[in-house]
């Protein structure tokens, strides 16, 4: 093996240990501030329990049992709101503190600050996907799809959320404040979440509205997670969600080290 060779092996592996490093860090501040894991498991529960026993008994879905059609799409929510506080509002508090100051002084790759909390977010998601999915099990939810299924689902759900996680990382890079991050990200966090299949089948809703929803890779996600769950075939739409987060990937990745490294150096 060259030189050149062992040096860049070398080099991708101290960049995987402190990326894993930096996502041990963040998961210790949310153990230190459990408020942020709290918030990210109410809400989906709030989501649950309020849509079931309050509006479910309006909503007419295939199939009949709306519960059955619910909790797919709240773990949609779970995705597109939880990553808010972890990566926007974080990484901004993080940029305007001087923790990244002292990030910069240390001998690390500067993409490993942004793999490490994308990686701990992740893992946030997880545990907010297994503890709604006890809840809903307590309230009548059933995995109908085989475990393997179960898994297919859940991985797609991860997947997307590891991706968007990397659009709010932008946001949360040039935010001029963690409250300014909250502010950006909001008003479209919003209309991704709901314009989507998450609550209601998207064909009640008006035809250009429906038009937009049906396209939304938060709809393509939903729609795949709950077919497999519910122990169908996703058809073109669990592709046609991966092709989504591979895409965000693709672009959004390079972009916000791009920025950070920007960021620090300025």
């Amino acid at each position: 093996m060259s030189a050149t060779a062992s040096a860049g092996r070398s080099g991708a592996l101290a960049g995987a240990g402190d990326a894993w490093l930096l996502a041990g860090r963040n998961m210790r501040h949310i153990r230190r501030r459990p408020d942020q894991l709290m918030a990210a498991v109410l809400q989906p529960i709030m989501f649950f329990v309020l849509f079931a026993y309050v509006f479910g008994g309006a909503i007419t879905v295939p199939g009949g049992d709306y519960k059955q059609f619910l909790l797919p799409g709240v773990f949609g929510q779970v995705i597109v709101f939880g990553g808010m506080a972890g990566m926007c509002v974080g990484i901004a508090e993080d940029m305007r503190n001087g923790m990244m100051d002292r990030f910069r002084s240390l001998p690390m790759n500067s993409a490993s600050v942004l793999v490490g909390r994308t990686l701990a977010e992740s893992v946030r998601n997880l545990i907010a996907l297994v503890v709604t999915s006890l809840v809903g099990l307590a309230f009548g939810f059933r995995f109908h799809g085989s475990f393997t299924d179960t898994l297919a689902g859940a991985g797609i759900l991860l997947l997307f959320g590891f991706a968007l996680a990397w659009v709010l990382a932008c946001v949360g890079i040039t935010a001029s404040s963690a409250e300014g991050a909250q502010t950006t990200s909001m008003p479209w966090l919003f209309l991704l979440g709901f314009v989507s299949s998450a609550f209601v089948p998207t064909t009640a809703m008006p035809g250009w509205l429906q038009a937009v929803a049906d396209h939304s890779p938060v709809t393509l996600t939903i729609n795949a997670a709950r077919a497999w769950f519910n122990g169908t075939g996703p058809g073109d739409q669990a592709w046609q969600s991966v092709l989504w987060s591979l895409g965000l990937l693709v672009v959004f990745v390079p972009l916000a080290t791009r920025l950070f490294r920007r960021a620090v150096a300025a």
